[in-house]
């Protein structure tokens, strides 16, 4: 989960659209959220989840030293599904955990049985230079997101164990080595098209009828070639992939 600057000329729209707008809000209107490329005036159900809020400000502090970041529409989506995929039997695993900030919000929601795993996949030293397509090279894809170690992450979720299982390495050696067992719930926050198309390809055989995918990063600006990859994937498949306003997108897998 990257951080994406703020939404200020969200009103820039097509003229028309843009004085309707205007018309309707008014430039100064009381969003009810405005933040993380998303405005919006209807009911945001975490403002009056005190439980959500205290977790997330906790999380917050130590994931965001440096800034003030507010994702609280994506993090409440993201612990909602995990919180309905709960009700399956099959494990959990993160694809791209970073500083755990996403990992740590599931566990202090969902509070897995101590039977079941979390698999965490991460380099814990950045986003490999290796399998980026060119216009992430261009962008400096490579080395991103490296304030992080295992060490980190192995600390900040030590109260969960043996819940957690931290498997540091490039994506393309681990999740063909490693055996999650059956999933019910699967989050995709690997940033970079190739890497993720890789984890999609074997890991949704894995995802028991009911689990479900959460792509982060599935309608972001610059993220193009990922969406593209993962439609491609899904063409062919009878689920449905749904398209969220935070730039998030869902799938629930189908039985086979």
């Amino acid at each position: 989960m990257q951080v994406r600057p703020r939404l200020a000329g969200l009103l820039k729209l097509p003229g028309p659209v843009a004085r309707r707008v205007d018309a309707l809000y008014g430039r100064r209107a009381g969003w009810v959220y405005f933040s993380d490329g998303l405005a919006t005036l209807h009911y945001s159900p975490f403002l009056d989840d005190a439980e959500f809020a205290s977790l997330y400000d906790e999380m917050a502090r130590d994931w965001y030293v440096d800034e003030v970041v507010d994702v609280r529409w994506r993090m409440w989506l993201l612990t909602r599904y995990a919180l309905h995929a709960r009700n399956l039997s099959g494990n959990y695993a993160e694809f791209g955990t970073y500083r755990g900030g996403c990992a740590w919000m599931i566990l202090s929601t969902v509070g897995l049985e101590p039977t079941r795993r979390f698999h965490l996949f991460d380099t814990f030293t950045g986003i490999p230079n290796d399998n980026l397509t060119a216009d992430e090279r261009a962008a400096e894809f490579g080395g991103r997101l490296s304030d992080t170690s295992v060490e980190y992450v192995t600390a900040l979720l030590r109260r969960w164990d043996p819940v957690p299982q931290l498997w540091p390495g490039d994506v393309f050696e681990t999740i063909p080595a490693v055996d999650t067992g059956q999933l019910a719930f699967v989050h995709m926050d690997l940033n970079a098209a190739g890497p993720t198309l890789h984890v999609v390809e074997h890991v949704y055989d894995r995802v028991m009828p009911g689990g479900i995918f959460v792509f982060d990063d599935y309608g972001g600006p610059g993220y193009e070639e990922q969406r593209a990859l993962i439609d491609s994937f899904m063409r062919d498949r009878p689920e449905e992939l749904v398209a969220l306003p935070t730039g998030q997108a869902v799938m629930t897998k189908l039985v086979s």
